[in-house]
């Protein structure tokens, strides 16, 4: 069945390709009653079955989450729930994921939906029970589906010109895709005289203006289309236009698509024009995280004071950060300084890791690949965003903002 229906997808154009390989199914179950009941049940899907649990399906993940829907087995488990956490990680967010298993008790069901799985069932499975309560989830009007799970929004706004801010959203991406597995969009919102395409040497389109300006001719497959590739974990979204063009981005386009991002990404991280525009202001509101940029000057200082209040009201103190780039570059203000200023003292100090950084731009490559230490620096960072090294009670749900 599965081999008919891809051997169509080879002759139809590309747009058909693309949406069949994204409403693919994959199963993984552990026994041969819970195989056939799937196989029969959702005859009607692009299904792929194969003998496993959550193990075999967190493998698979980390290689490919081209999906649409996920059921995995979880009796035999040891630790479920931390392999779910794991699974989470990788599974995009608008994949919905499907939970069997041999514990029929109403409390463990619970657990489960409130972490944000779309439905769990006991063994054993049945014909009926698939048609009736997974096959209308995962082989449904697979457009307009809405996931409870979204992807986390992280904004970087620099506080001044060439403190750094693009070359730590691309890093911060790119370590992002690293550490967590999950699929990361890296969004540049400077349209006009934007860096991102450059320091990675790349050459956008016009897609990220038209979806700006015109929302309703954006849907998933046009921001697929207008995504580039860095990796297979991160892909890049940005533009290069004209500085004499004049451009109407619309406050509705940027919720737009960072609503679709949403739904196909973990992560989200957007480099911010500074100042805010009213249009682009649901960059901040959307965000989990905001992190103000600063190096050690006086004119950073007060501009990131400036706008540490200005996103406060808009979302906040707990969802704004403070990092001060090259920290202890000659000539920069003191720490002591610094704290007076801000009234509080920076979330986190990365220190002048000379003249690398530049030739990494210079070269069209992440600075990660040719400045090593910038790891060790960014780590703090993804350690606040993610929450992996704390305790894993509680990292789910931060993940899946329950």
């Amino acid at each position: 069945m599965n081999i008919n229906v891809n051997m169509t997808a080879m002759t139809q154009p590309e747009d058909y390709v693309l949406r069949l390989n994204r409403h693919r199914i994959l199963c993984f179950v552990a026994d041969e009653i819970s195989m056939t009941a799937l196989r029969i049940g959702l005859e009607d899907g692009n299904i792929d079955i194969r003998r496993g649990t959550i193990i075999d399906a967190i493998q698979v993940l980390e290689k490919n989450t081209d999906v649409s829907g996920l059921i995995i087995d979880i009796s035999s488990i040891i630790d479920p729930l931390s392999e779910l956490e794991t699974l989470a990680r990788l599974c995009p967010p608008d994949v919905r994921v499907i939970v069997v298993g041999d514990n029929s008790d109403i409390s463990f069901y619970r657990s489960l939906m409130e972490l944000g799985v779309d439905e769990y069932l006991p063994k054993p499975l049945t014909r009926d029970l698939v048609q009736s309560h997974i096959s209308q989830k995962l082989i449904g009007n697979q457009e307009t589906k809405i996931t409870d799970r979204s992807g986390h929004i992280i904004s970087i706004c620099g506080a001044q010109g060439g403190a750094g801010a693009t070359s730590i959203a691309i890093n911060l991406a790119l370590l992002l895709a690293e550490t967590t597995k999950g699929k990361v969009a890296l969004l540049d919102l400077h349209l006009q005289g934007g860096e991102t395409s450059i320091m990675l040497g790349v050459q956008p389109g016009p897609g990220l203006r038209i979806a700006l300006e015109n929302p309703m001719r954006a849907d998933s497959l046009f921001i697929e289309r207008s995504a580039i590739e860095i990796n297979s974990r991160t892909k890049l979204f940005s533009a290069d236009e004209d500085l004499d063009t004049s451009l109407e981005i619309k406050q509705e386009g940027v919720e737009h698509v960072l609503n679709l991002l949403q739904q196909k990404f973990n992560y989200i991280v957007v480099d911010v024009p500074i100042p805010l525009a009213p249009a682009i202001q649901p960059a901040i509101t959307m965000s989990r995280h905001v992190l103000v940029l600063l190096e050690a000057e006086v004119t950073g200082l007060r501009n990131a004071q400036a706008l540490r209040t200005a996103i406060k009201k808009l979302i906040g103190k707990n969802k704004v950060f403070t990092l001060v780039n090259r920290a202890d570059r000659s000539g920069g203000l003191p720490l002591e300084t610094i704290e007076l200023g801000l009234g509080t003292k920076p979330d986190m100090l990365i220190p002048d890791l000379g003249k690398g950084m530049t030739e990494a731009v210079n070269l069209g490559i992440p600075g990660l690949e040719h400045v090593p230490k910038l790891r060790r620096h960014l780590a703090p960072i993804i350690r606040e965003i993610t929450g992996i090294d704390d305790q894993k009670k509680g990292w789910l749900r931060r993940l899946l903002g329950k």
